[in-house]
């Protein structure tokens, strides 16, 4: 995320798709056509778990769950789950869930497992590779934009800049450690809003320490560029 170049510290800003998030679905995948290769009595126990953990992995993808939010949402399921009980301890409505529930036959082959994992490989290949096209460059003195395949630029002065970091979702924070940076420059008529940005700490450590040293150049004047003021000497303004 930062390196050193000589004396010259560069913190780099990548904005990644939300795909990115899929990581634990692709993981699994792999683990299961281990498994189902392996262990082929455990295939159904394998199909069930892969449909549940890619289940709660779209959940991430579909709603944002800010640190309040996933407080109401805890107390909710936590809530709706004594309900439940309570109500099959009146109704006896829990037996007949199980009972469908087991009644599932969700298999799946070793090849298809693999098959998800090996194309989920392929796209984080190809997104590490559009993120090589598009970021953000942060110095001390100076905010620059590469964008395209032939490396358009675009650059901005520190002067002035805002730099804010948002956790606007726990779980993306927990899966990738991911975050949103709101970029304030000025002469902008709006903020620069990036999402999905990965190791979100550190950027926010590192930017804090490029903006706090923001270094001012100034050029001394040469020798030949002096005027000669001096009584009976001709100056440059007469």
């Amino acid at each position: 995320m930062a390196d050193q170049t000589g004396k010259r510290q560069v913190l780099l800003i990548r904005t990644w798709p939300k795909m990115i998030f899929l990581w634990p679905t692709a993981i699994f995948a792999l683990l299961a056509g281990l498994g189902s290769q392996f262990f082929p009595s455990w295939n159904e126990f394998l199909g069930h778990s892969f449909v549940i953990c890619l289940l709660l992995n779209l959940t991430v993808l579909t709603f944002d769950f800010p640190r309040s939010t996933s407080l109401t949402v805890f107390v909710s399921l936590v809530t709706l789950l004594l309900v439940v009980i309570l109500i099959n301890q009146r109704f006896g409505i829990i037996g007949p869930v199980k009972d469908w529930i087991e009644g599932l036959e969700i298999q799946a082959s070793r090849d298809f497992y693999f098959a998800v994992f090996i194309g989920m490989l392929v796209l984080y290949g190809a997104m590490a590779v559009v993120t090589r096209f598009d970021y953000w460059e942060l110095t001390s003195n100076e905010l620059v934009h590469h964008t395209g395949l032939l490396g358009d630029v675009e650059r901005f002065s520190t002067a002035g800049l805002k730099l804010n970091t948002e956790l606007n979702d726990v779980f993306e924070y927990l899966l990738a450690g991911a975050g949103r940076i709101i970029l304030d420059i000025p002469g902008q008529s709006r903020p620069v809003v990036l999402d999905n940005v990965l190791q979100i700490n550190k950027v926010m450590l590192v930017s804090k320490d490029l903006l706090s040293r923001r270094v001012v150049e100034v050029a001394e004047p040469s020798r030949s560029s002096k005027t000669d003021l001096s009584p009976g000497s001709k100056g440059e303004y007469e």
